[in-house]
């Protein structure tokens, strides 16, 4: 029987938005947004991941908008950011 590596779990709060990374099995990071849990994305440091994820809840954030879908309100001020090229 093949034991199970536990991967590393970790919060970050940047904006005062909460990020909850957890440590990939192939490298790198999965990294998720608690208050938003269908915005997830990766990247292969923690850096990389970070701006990631950044940018996935600005995108789900403005789909939202655009649909009338219910945004939570702590993450209401991220819409006001400007969007990266």
């Amino acid at each position: 029987m093949k034991s199970k590596k536990s991967q590393a779990k970790f919060k970050v709060t940047k904006e005062g938005v909460e990020f909850l990374f957890e440590t990939a099995e192939e490298g790198g990071y999965v990294v998720s947004v608690p208050l938003y849990p269908s915005c997830v994305s990766q990247g292969e440091t923690f850096e990389e991941a970070l701006a990631n994820i950044e940018d996935a809840l600005l995108g789900c954030l403005l789909a939202a908008h655009d649909l009338n879908l219910p945004i939570p309100k702590e993450l209401e001020h991220f819409l006001h950011q400007p969007v990266k090229s």
